[in-house]
């Protein structure tokens, strides 16, 4: 008998991914429907689509070997209100995704703290963009140093009067 990894068992169930995509449609749809939700506090002008964007963007680059994870974490969350709305998570109204997170899914422990961790995507797919950096004033994108570059790395740029996003004196970059 021969035995399958479990990431070869969620690539058998999941749902088929189009080529060029990390997430399945549906997929994408519960992290945007998740968004939705998620966002409404943040200080910052996202909107939920680009969010489900961006991390779809960096599974595919990354070339994530445990993508696979989240794919498993949208489609439970997808189908895990069918417990108690019989409906699925996209099926919900905006208020009806809101309390289930509100009653249900934050501070939860089982499945129900599990789906809780989609806000970690949400999360990244938000602060992960660019123009969100410069909304917050934290971080400016500068021109990339030789050493910093040759790895691909960021480099963080002085902001107003010499001081750098967390209130320190910046350090010169040469």
């Amino acid at each position: 008998m021969t035995w399958l990894r479990l990431d070869e068992v969620a690539y058998r169930v999941l749902p088929q991914v189009a080529p060029g995509h990390a997430l399945a449609s549906s997929e994408w749809r519960t992290l945007r429907a998740a968004a939705e939700v998620l966002l409404e506090d943040l200080p910052i002008e996202i909107t939920s689509t680009e969010v489900a964007d961006n991390v779809e963007r960096f599974l595919c680059t990354g070339r994530s070997k445990r993508a696979w994870r989240c794919r498993v974490l949208l489609t439970l969350l997808e189908l895990i209100p069918l417990h108690t709305h019989a409906r699925c998570f996209t099926a919900l109204t905006l208020a009806e995704r809101k309390a289930l997170f509100a009653e249900r899914i934050i501070g939860a422990r089982g499945l129900w703290g599990v789906c809780g961790k989609v806000r970690y995507l949400v999360i990244m797919g938000a602060y992960g963009d660019e123009r969100v950096h410069a909304q917050l004033g934290v971080w400016v994108p500068g021109p990339a140093r030789p050493e910093r570059a040759k790895r691909g790395l960021p480099v963080l740029k002085p902001l107003r009067n010499g001081r750098n996003g967390h209130g320190h004196l910046a350090q010169s970059a040469t």
